[in-house]
């Protein structure tokens, strides 16, 4: 089961890289020309897809439950891209881990479901002009929700961690297409998502 071992681990390796390729600054996203000095810009990040769900925690087996692991999801990013290759900003979003279907012994049927709403500090590299990658740090606001002989409904602050990678194609002078290949983690409740989603990705603002 991942741990934030792992994350630290991602993160040291992020450095090794970026401090191995300084020498060739490019703004890969979207040009293959080097920055110039001085040279900053914004970029958001819209992502949708699903995601599968990989813990084993469960519901008991007398209510049959009845698991759905695959859920949609959306994230959305924005970086500020320096003059160098290490770029920095923040993550939220929306994220189903899980839901059941559930139907005990005298027929009565319900549904438990747990959603969350991440907050992440992100860092990002790019390790071509088309691959880039990813890691966070932060928290994610747990909702889950009873749906069984009466509504229940609960919040939680846990906290978590992201790993992700994206291709990216440019499209236009400020704005690219691809698919992003991501990791979502809470780590107090070990519940973990791995998702494949759909990118866009938006250069607004540059100076």
């Amino acid at each position: 089961m991942p741990t934030t071992h792992n994350l630290s681990l991602l993160l040291a390796a992020l450095g090794v890289l970026w401090s191995g390729s300084c020498a060739a600054q490019k703004d890969s996203l979207f040009t293959s020309k080097p920055y110039g000095k001085g040279r900053h810009s914004l970029v958001a990040y819209a992502s949708g897809g699903a995601g599968y769900f990989f813990s084993g925690r469960g519901a008991p087996e007398y209510l049959q439950p009845n698991l759905r692991r695959v859920n949609p999801m959306g994230t959305v990013r924005l970086l500020w891209h320096p003059d160098h290759l290490l770029k920095l900003g923040l993550e939220t979003g929306y994220v189903r881990f899980y839901s059941y279907g559930l139907t005990d012994s005298a027929g009565n049927r319900g549904r438990i479901s747990l959603d969350a709403v991440p907050v992440l500090l992100v860092w990002s590299m790019s390790v071509s002009r088309h691959l880039n990658i990813f890691a966070g740090t932060g928290g994610y606001f747990l909702q889950s929700r009873l749906d069984y002989l009466g509504k229940v409904n609960a919040s939680k602050f846990n906290m978590g961690w992201m790993a992700a990678a994206s291709w990216v194609f440019p499209v236009g002078k400020q704005s690219g297409l691809g698919a992003e290949f991501k990791w979502l983690y809470a780590s107090e409740t070990a519940n973990g998502v791995l998702s494949l989603n759909l990118q866009y990705v938006w250069r607004f603002a540059r100076w």
